[in-house]
């Protein structure tokens, strides 16, 4: 306990010296980008007395933690080298791996988010504090990774291994979802600006529709913001390659899957109601498509999906190279995964379908027009490969084992899924029709009791198919065979060794005859036959 008191305090003191000098560090160098082009005209240059104020408070700052920073690093390092333990102590992994991920997130963010997205709408913007932000940061990631690989973690150290996974799979989770606002952000944009490449502002949005004010966008930088943020997302993979971890990064990586999946069913659906709308006789413009705020933009989601989707098939691909998964179990999985998301995507749209119906039937002020009937079919349609995918899973679970934990876990999701609907959409319907009887309805009961309604009806369906399923298939009973009729011996055991048939004397005198055996072994065997006691002598 004292021994890890005393590094705490030791890693304390030299982390918080360290982050002290990057951040006086960022403060000059954003006085010094203000002496480059990067300040545009509308920024003053600064004054001669915040130049000196700067340069030393940066002097002091780095002497001080020069020094004190430098001693304690110095009896870090005697540490270790008295102690083999301490290279990999939890606090060591805890400090270096908590400050790296945040600095890391702190560099992606303020250049991706406070400076690149700016460039690509304005040329004219002071991105110079971003910059002495980013580039500290950076910095600081960069000394503490090395100072990290100078003492690898063996498989012994199992707390400090977790705090080193918790910091490459928490990291690559955040930078997946800022990839992914970045990509909703800018990737339309992109596209629209390669789309009306030439175009002036008005012009654009006179083609579009709105009439002007039309924002500018440049491609270049736009490009470069969704680089920057992969690069990152897949750096962190990269280090995460060798990791033989197999709990934590088989769970992230399908977890992952499922939502690039995801996604690329929510562009399917956008796509699908694009499709649907000129059945329903509502019009379609360009702007559903592009522009500021389109209604169905399936491009944005559907790319990003499928990006997703190809690297970490890479990644589970690596995963199965290094043996952590069988390549049947993996692509079962993923299999697995797209149908159920694609079959809750499916039963959303028959619930979404049997709502609308029950809105036609019912004394409810306002009925479904023809943008709810567009969104309920294109969900049904937009999910409805689920069911040859619940096909195959069948038939792969049946032909072999590799597939029957995927298949379990796809008809218990979707069961479970149904019992929870039926559960709640029947309590909710009884609640909403009880109180209507006694004279107390709660407000806008009619569509509550419809909701409710269509949520008892899908779970009900999902219940009775997969139940049925699940017996069927005997998923609830374990991966082991049921016996065949007739047999009390289980399939696993070996039958016992045959007991061979009694001796009898005429075979041994057919023996005898055939000059098989000798006379002397003969009257052996007959003795023993007859329990006849030997002789002393001949």
């Amino acid at each position: 306990m004292a021994r890890s008191l005393y590094r705490f305090y030791l890693y304390t003191v030299c982390i918080v010296l360290l982050v002290f000098a990057m951040v006086t560090l960022g403060q000059l160098l954003h006085v010094v980008f203000e002496f480059t082009p990067l300040r545009p005209s509308y920024v003053q240059v600064p004054a001669s007395g915040d130049v000196i104020q700067v340069v030393v408070l940066f002097a002091v700052s780095w002497i001080a933690a020069g020094l004190l920073g430098g001693l304690h690093y110095w009896l870090i390092r005697r540490e270790m080298q008295s102690d083999a333990g301490s290279g990999v102590s939890a606090v060591r992994a805890l400090f270096l791996n908590v400050v790296e991920g945040g600095a890391v997130i702190v560099a992606v963010v303020a250049l991706g988010f406070f400076a690149m997205t700016e460039l690509a709408s304005n040329n004219s913007v002071d991105i110079s504090p971003v910059l002495a932000t980013t580039l500290p940061a950076l910095l600081l990631a960069a000394l503490l990774q090395w100072e990290r690989q100078r003492t690898p973690l063996p498989e012994t150290a199992k707390t400090a291994l977790i705090f080193q996974r918790l910091h490459f799979y928490g990291v690559q989770l955040i930078l997946l979802v800022l990839l992914t606002v970045a990509w909703q952000n800018n990737f339309r944009p992109f596209v629209d600006t390669l789309m009306f490449a030439g175009k002036g502002t008005q012009e654009t949005c006179h083609i579009l529709g709105y009439g002007g004010g039309c924002p500018t966008y440049n491609p270049f930088w736009l490009f470069i913001d969704l680089l920057w943020f992969a690069f990152f997302w897949i750096g962190y993979g990269w280090l995460n390659r060798k990791d033989t971890a197999t709990l934590p990064r088989l769970i992230l990586h399908f977890a992952s899957l499922a939502y690039g999946v995801g996604f690329v069913l929510f562009g399917i659906y956008q796509g699908i109601s694009l499709l649907l709308m000129p059945v329903f006789h509502l019009p379609v413009t360009l702007k559903d498509v592009t522009g500021f705020v389109p209604l169905h933009d399936f491009m944005s989601p559907l790319t990003l999906g499928l990006f997703v989707v190809g690297m970490y098939m890479y990644w589970l691909r690596d995963a199965v190279r290094l043996q952590l998964i069988d390549h049947a179990v993996a692509g079962t999985i993923e299999w697995a995964a797209s149908a159920a998301l694609a079959a809750a995507t499916f039963w959303w749209g028959c619930g979404y379908v049997l709502f609308n119906l029950f809105q036609l039937t019912g004394p409810v002020s306002t009925h479904p027009d023809a943008v709810a009937w567009v969104a309920a079919l294109a969900f049904v349609i937009a999910g409805i490969a689920y069911i040859p995918l619940d096909i195959v899973l069948a038939r792969w679970n049946a032909a072999g084992s590799s597939a029957a934990g995927a298949r379990r876990g796809f008809v218990l999701a979707l069961l479970g899924s149904g019992i929870l609907a039926c559960a709640i959409g029947g309590a909710v319907a009884l609640y909403v029709w009880i109180t209507m009887l006694v004279g107390s309805p709660v407000s806008d009961w009619q569509t509550i009791l419809h909701v409710s309604l269509a949520a008892f009806i899908v779970g009900m369906l999902l219940v009775g198919i997969y139940l049925t399923t699940a017996m069927r298939e005997q998923l609830f009973s374990g991966f082991t065979k049921s016996l065949p009729a007739g047999s009390s011996v289980p399939l696993t055991q070996t039958a016992p060794p045959a007991t061979p048939a009694p001796e009898t004397l005429e075979a041994i005198l057919d023996e005898l005859v055939a000059g098989h055996i000798t006379r002397d072994v003969a009257a052996v065997r007959i003795r023993a036959l007859t329990s006849m006691p030997l002789r002393a002598g001949r």
